[in-house]
């Protein structure tokens, strides 16, 4: 069989809700930014902008952070699939052999460590 054994076309192209959500914040992102480019030429008031744009892209940065967040997620689900290893963002990795081992051991994070 092919890539996707015991997948119907039609779960197969279905598009993810997140993927829907991220899209739809997308175009209303760059629908807002034109919209008020053009009112700003139009009216030649830039003062509603001070507003409307900055809260546009709060609510489009919170769903596209979530949905890399969930991109990450099942990426590192793949990963374990594919290798048996668990890939996690501490900066560690999980190997069922041994136990969770540093990747990198001998870098500092500062090199002065004392506080005043």
């Amino acid at each position: 069989m092919g890539k996707h054994e015991g997948i119907s076309k039609k779960e197969e192209k279905r598009f993810e809700f997140s993927k829907i959500m991220a899209v739809i914040a997308i175009a209303m992102w760059v629908f807002v930014n034109l919209f008020g480019m053009a009112m700003v030429i139009f009216t030649m008031d830039s003062s509603p902008l001070m507003y409307v744009i900055p809260s546009v892209d709060a609510v489009v940065a919170a769903i596209l952070g979530f949905y890399l967040w969930k991109a990450r997620a099942e990426n590192q689900i793949k990963l374990k699939r594919l290798y048996g290893v668990d890939v996690d963002t501490t900066g560690y990795y999980y190997d069922s052999t041994s136990s969770y081992t540093p990747v990198v051991t001998d870098a500092p994070l500062y090199e002065n460590t004392n506080i005043i």
